[in-house]
């Protein structure tokens, strides 16, 4: 069983990160292993809902991971480890954690294509644990980050995250409580649920924005994580409040440029309404920036078959480390 801390010691490894960029690279050029679709299934009676994905190559052969939401007996959603030959389950994992490195590692990849030149600071948005995930990976996609500032609803809590932050990374990590300074003064800015919504005027020339908005489970009540926030439509201009209809933005507004995780074939005209799609820029035939001044805002999602590697490599290698705590199922005695 693998609990949130788990999880973090399991993934937050550089060999093992860098694997699971080449997994995320090949599933995004289409060279990655043929995955079926996951299957949703309903249990009315204890109002759970179970997510089966597709087998896919583990530790002990073929597996498949199952994803269970809680219903009123449950506590919180966790995904459990199959073996595909007879159902023997092969491990627990909390699934907050988990969801937090699988929309993370993604970010990661497109963060060393889609990033300015050596990028030093770092502006994240959120402290719940998407913000914690996305941090440790984005400190190893980019090893010129230097200063870290967190926006956080909470100050206790911001505080608390810079903390332990900065005694894993190293980095010098501080508490925000002006979102438009912060984001202005950032190479890269990352929201994974903090407050408020960033804009596009707020952004330096030439900035990387990655959301991760749409790719965090919202968090149930009473659940003390940072829940899911809205993001204003974000372009080169900032929005019917900002600007009247059919108004011309403003000249000194840099463009934008709107890249989303799709696989190859997708549509890719780059347009605000069709996301330049990141394969295009992996495989050579795109660039992110038509300038150097350009904000590029990468928007996170799913990848088809993603879901379930990261959850059997992570558990695979949480064993090879011994990492995890061993639960014995059945009897013990007659």
């Amino acid at each position: 069983m693998l609990t949130s801390e788990d999880v973090d010691d399991a993934f937050d490894d550089e060999a093992f990160m860098e694997e699971r960029f080449s997994d995320v690279q090949r599933l995004l050029l289409g060279h990655g292993p043929a995955l079926g679709p996951e299957t949703l299934v309903l249990l009315p009676a204890t109002h759970c809902r179970l997510t089966v994905g597709p087998h896919a190559s583990g530790p002990f052969g073929r597996c498949f991971a199952v994803r269970l939401e809680p219903g009123a007996d449950l506590s919180a959603t966790c995904v459990e480890l199959l073996l595909a030959d007879d159902g023997s389950l092969l491990g627990l994992v909390d699934a907050g954690a988990l969801d937090g490195w699988r929309g993370a590692i993604p970010a990661g990849l497109a963060a060393r294509y889609l990033a300015p030149p050596a990028p030093s600071a770092l502006g994240l948005f959120g402290t719940g644990e998407a913000a914690w995930s996305c941090l440790l990976v984005l400190h190893h996609a980019l090893p010129s980050l230097s200063e870290v500032r967190v926006v956080g609803r909470e100050p206790d809590r911001a505080r608390d995250f810079a903390t332990a932050a900065a005694l894993r990374t190293g980095l010098r990590v501080r508490v925000s409580e002006d979102a438009r300074t912060t984001a202005a003064g950032a190479d890269v800015v990352a929201t994974t649920g903090g407050h408020p919504p960033v804009r596009a005027e707020w952004l330096a020339a030439g900035a990387l924005l990655i959301d991760q908005t749409a790719t965090v489970v919202t968090a149930a009540p009473g659940d003390p994580r940072d829940p899911v926030i809205g993001v204003r439509p974000f372009g080169g201009d900032t929005g019917p409040a900002a600007r009247p209809p059919g108004a011309a933005p403003p000249a000194s507004a840099p463009a934008v440029r709107h890249v989303g995780i799709a696989p190859p074939g997708g549509r890719s005209a780059g347009t605000p309404q069709e996301p330049l799609a990141l394969a295009e820029i992996v495989a050579g035939r795109a660039l992110p920036r038509r300038s150097g001044s350009d904000i590029v805002r990468y928007q996170g999602g799913e990848l088809a078959g993603w879901s379930v590697i990261a959850a059997v490599a992570g558990l695979g290698h949480a064993w090879r480390r011994d990492v995890g705590t061993p639960v014995r199922l059945g009897r013990r005695g007659p």
